[in-house]
């Protein structure tokens, strides 16, 4: 069977040719989408691209990624999408790691592009996404093509066949606790998850999808294929802002959205009285991150009334989810009730299982390390076979990830290994404590880290952001968690803040740096 991805493309073009590929700026139907596919597909052989050749995309997120994305795979090569949040340096080690021909890039990094193209050997062209003024007449090492050029060419009459088993992307993971590491993952991978999503988030050809979070990131971007299966509507959203979004879903009509719960609330924060309505079309609501507190959930049933809530649990290594909650879960009362901070039930295909330090299952009901598998599976690291094998074993990856499975198969993410906080000999998972300091209505976000304790070994030490208009002191965090968890749980220290957390393009809580933070902030 061949599952190769650009099938959903050429398939969209044919049940819904009219309907819209992308909407807002710059809109096309699926028919003049695919065209231009074809036809950039067509001209990257003439540019030295090749089947099998790696070619980076750095840009945020805009129609023209995703025009890139799929040309990319109609001409047999491997996308390497680049985290465009990364310094320099950083980007041209992942260039160099992953041996990239061809670097495609928007007008927001073209300055960048062009002063690194000399510092990555095997590159051999530069694709500018958008005419800017630092692309013409650039003195590049390496030439610099126009995407708008390439799509003057003929369409061609034959694209090289991809096998499913071939690689489609190698995404980098997020290097903040090292150096990053090349996932590669199938076109068969990508083909399965956007099935099994484009069911689970009950996409139509109406549908219209915002690109809220980073497209270089798997959490959009499987949403993104899921869409594509479904012949909907993307829209973008280059950067995330609470009031942008709100502009754009309303300029867009935009239905369905992936956000994490903390994008949710500010965006909540920000509605004004005579914005009320704009929320009221929105059908699907998937997020991750982590699970939602059931006072947000009842905030955004009520600004979202038609809306589906749906949460996914995953990572890269999996080419995205391998749990989900499913709407029908997200209540707060009744006999569904209960399993809000449950990452869900497994996912089509996919086997999950919780194993102790000896790789042996353990109790149901008892917390363990949550490992995976099933056909969405990552190929390996690239060139890496030893940390391949560190977390690949008979079949099965290891997440890291620290968990348990009731007797009906809903697992709840207990926390990283790593995260894990160990004071006064007792273990502490710092979610367990997040969940509760989420609960209490003044605090929007918190982060829970360990920090070393001349007495404890570690100490609990939440960061908690402030809600706009809220009073929130030590004291009433203390007392909040005094009721409901064990005293050597609560924290011990508290920063309470104004501004964000801040967070990885995946959206997640980015601890290392909070850490930091707080040991070099002055006593």
């Amino acid at each position: 069977m061949n599952l190769c991805l650009t099938s959903s493309v050429t398939r969209a073009a044919q049940i819904n040719p009219d309907g819209l590929a992308i909407a807002g700026p710059g809109a096309l139907t699926w028919k003049a989408f695919a065209d231009r596919v074809t036809r950039v597909a067509g001209a990257l052989p003439a540019f030295d691209v090749h089947p099998g050749d790696r070619v980076a995309l750095l840009s945020l997120n805009r129609p023209e990624f995703l025009e890139a994305q799929y040309a990319i795979w109609a001409a047999g090569a491997v996308l390497v999408p680049i985290n465009h949040r990364l310094a320099a340096s950083e980007i041209v080690d992942i260039l160099n790691d992953a041996d990239v021909s061809g670097l495609a890039f928007d007008a927001d990094h073209a300055e960048i592009a062009l002063d690194i193209a000399s510092s990555v050997a095997s590159l051999r062209i530069l694709i500018a996404l958008e005419a800017t003024e630092a692309v013409t007449g650039a003195n590049a090492s390496v030439p610099v093509l126009e995407l708008a050029a390439l799509r003057q060419v003929e369409p061609a009459s034959t694209l090289p066949p991809s096998s499913d088993e071939s690689t489609a992307a190698i995404f980098y993971t997020g290097g903040t606790t090292g150096r990053p590491k090349g996932v590669m993952l199938s076109h068969k991978s990508f083909a399965v998850q956007a099935l099994v999503m484009a069911s689970a988030l009950q996409f139509q050809p109406d549908s219209i999808y915002l690109h809220a979070t980073p497209m270089f990131h798997l959490a959009d971007f499987g949403i993104g294929l899921a869409l594509t299966v479904a012949a909907g509507a993307h829209a973008f959203l280059p950067r995330f802002g609470p009031a942008q979004a709100i502009e754009r879903i309303a300029q867009v009509g935009v239905t369905e959205v992936n956000l994490v719960p903390t994008m949710l609330a500010t965006i909540l924060d920000q509605l004004t009285d005579d914005q009320a309505s704009v929320l009221m079309n929105i059908r699907t609501v998937a997020y991750g991150g982590s699970s939602i507190a059931a006072p947000l959930l009842q905030r955004l049933m009520q600004a979202m009334p038609k809306a589906r809530f749906r949460q996914f649990y995953g990572m890269t290594e999996l080419c995205g989810a391998c749990t989900t909650l499913p709407p029908e879960r997200h209540v707060v009362e009744g006999l569904l009730a209960g399993k809000l901070q449950s990452a869900g039930q497994a996912m089509p295909m996919t086997e999950i299982e919780i194993r102790g330090v000896n790789g042996t299952p353990v109790e149901r009901g008892h917390p363990g390390e949550i490992v995976v598998r099933g056909p969405q599976m990552m190929q390996g690291y690239w060139r890496n076979t030893t940390a391949t094998e560190a977390v690949v074993r008979d079949g099965w990856l290891y997440t890291g990830d620290v968990g348990a499975i009731d007797g009906n198969g809903f697992v709840t993410i207990v926390d990283r290994i790593k995260d894990m906080i160990v004071t006064g000999g007792e273990n502490v998972y710092s979610a367990e404590v997040e969940s509760v300091l989420a609960s209490h209505p003044g605090v929007a976000a918190c982060a829970v880290i360990g920090l070393p304790d001349p007495k404890w070994g570690e100490r609990v030490h939440a960061v908690v952001v402030r809600r706009p208009g809220a009073a929130v002191s030590e004291e009433d965090l203390d007392a909040h968690c005094r009721s409901r968890i064990a005293g050597y749980k609560r924290p011990r220290s508290y920063e309470i803040r104004e501004e964000l957390l801040p967070v990885s393009g995946a959206g997640k809580v980015r601890k290392a740096q909070l850490r930091e933070e707080a040991l070099t902030k002055p006593v």
